[in-house]
């Protein structure tokens, strides 16, 4: 039996990975099956339990990719000269939660899931931890590029300023989901309006 390339696995869960997020977009996390999973990927069961061995699994798969296109896009956003304000980097996140799910109902969900299941709230608390972290970097260097602060003093002003920038993002997405009405514009202009700058 030949041997399968490193790139050949990584390419297979991408695509797991990928039929899963479709999946979710439609049903949300709670509502979807390892079946639908199955079915949407085109794959045997075999072959999706040869790479994930349950539903959380492929989870944390799909909410690492999520990450790591924020973490990217944090990353391209604070190279940029000038940098771009703060209220553009929130901008971005909303932007990459609204393209990778379409409407953050999903992620809800899971953050709902994660106050009763241990394994889930781990998963979130990871996800957010490094999302505060690369929100405290793009602040620090924003405020040392644009107010002139000493590294160890803008490291502590954005140690300090990153929660309300990332519940900013958390905000939209709960009532992304709750509100008939809302006005995702309206919602951004407001409130990055109030953020600290």
């Amino acid at each position: 039996m030949p041997k399968v390339s490193e790139q050949h696995r990584i390419d297979r869960r991408d695509e797991i990975v990928d039929a899963a997020l479709r999946c979710f977009r439609r049903k949300g996390f709670q509502s979807t099956s390892m079946a639908e999973i199955i079915s949407e990927s085109g794959l045997s069961a075999g072959a999706i339990y040869g790479y994930f061995t349950s539903k959380s699994e492929i989870i944390l798969a799909a909410a690492t990719k999520i990450v790591t296109g924020w973490l990217r896009d944090l990353d391209h956003l604070s190279q940029l000269d000038p940098m771009p304000e703060p209220s553009e980097m929130v901008r971005g996140l909303v932007r990459g939660l609204l393209d990778s799910l379409r409407s953050p109902a999903a992620i809800v969900q899971v953050w709902g899931e994660a106050a009763t299941d241990p394994a889930l709230l781990e998963l979130c608390a990871g996800i957010f931890d490094r999302l505060r972290d690369a929100i405290v970097l793009y602040l620090e260097r924003w405020q040392q590029s644009e107010h002139g602060l000493s590294q160890p003093d803008a490291h502590r002003l954005s140690v300090i300023q990153a929660p309300l920038f990332l519940s900013a993002v958390q905000g939209f997405a709960v009532q992304d989901t709750l509100f008939a009405d809302f006005d995702r514009e309206a919602y951004l202009t407001t409130s990055l309006n109030q953020l600290p700058r």
